[in-house]
């Protein structure tokens, strides 16, 4: 069932280096302002993500995404190294190496020896209303783009096969309405701490709209509810979900992270 063609989603902690003293105002400052140079590898972008609530508010997650499992595994093998390829790029890239080491007096890097997984695309929303575009990008005159980005973890019910899920998902994907500029995607992991298992990410145009819709913790709008009732075909799909595997949100840990900062060279 996997395309090799389709993207793939790696995601890395990122940890101050509460050592030396740095803030966290410090340390968003250096990647406004100089990280986001940190070139992506060719097919690849990055993004720095920063929790806003649920169970890693106020940390950061690098959140890299290749164009395909073919871009991915250029660059990076399965145990999460750096390929010789890998090696070669930031061999012809040395101002990108030099702003990856002063990252790191400020904090970790999304590499290893941080915790880190990756995903495949098992399926997405493909008639979402979200405009396609970079996580993070300034505006002259005007207020960055920061998308909101969920993480949410998922469980299988005992009993159900990886394989009757991933079906399921495959073929009723297409059921799903999501709030307006939001995107689903739900990830299966093919390594790194959570291999096997399975996120739901949901990619948000701004914090307004997330407010618009859900502005707390499991907290739904007038809006929300009034959409949920015209949209019953997407609820009669979630509740088949709920009956293979956790939905989610709560009880199952996420996160919701605004985007801080993104690659902005080609």
């Amino acid at each position: 069932m996997k395309e090799y063609d389709q993207p793939v989603f790696s995601l890395h902690y990122v940890g101050l280096n509460l050592k030396k003293g740095v803030t966290a105002e410090h340390f968003e400052q250096f990647v406004q302002t100089r990280g986001v140079q940190i070139p992506a590898y060719p097919g690849w972008k990055w993004s720095l993500l920063k929790g806003l609530r649920g169970e890693r508010e106020n940390q950061y997650m690098m959140l890299y995404e290749a164009e395909s499992a073919q871009h991915y595994a250029r660059y990076v093998d399965a145990k999460g190294g750096k390929t010789a390829l890998a090696h070669a790029f930031w061999q012809d890239n040395p101002d990108g190496q030099a702003l990856i080491t002063e990252w790191k007096t400020w904090a970790t890097f999304g590499e290893l020896p941080t915790i880190f997984s990756y995903y495949s695309l098992l399926a997405e929303n493909r008639r979402s209303s979200l405009p396609a575009g970079p996580n993070y990008q300034p505006l002259p005159g005007q207020p960055a783009i920061q998308r909101v980005v969920g993480i949410h973890n998922l469980a299988l019910h005992q009993d159900v096969a990886a394989a009757t899920f991933d079906q399921f998902i495959v073929d009723n994907v297409h059921r799903i309405d999501d709030y307006p500029d939001w995107k689903f995607h739900m990830l299966k992991g093919e390594g790194g701490n959570r291999q096997d298992q399975y996120a739901v990410m949901l990619i948000i145009e701004s914090m307004a709209s997330l407010n618009a819709f859900h502005p707390e913790l499991d907290v739904s709008t007038p809006r929300a509810l009034a959409f949920v009732a015209e949209h019953q075909e997407s609820e009669r799909m979630y509740e088949e979900w709920r009956a293979l595997a956790s939905f989610s949100g709560a009880p199952q840990l996420y996160t919701d992270y605004i985007t801080i900062a993104g690659n902005v060279t080609a």
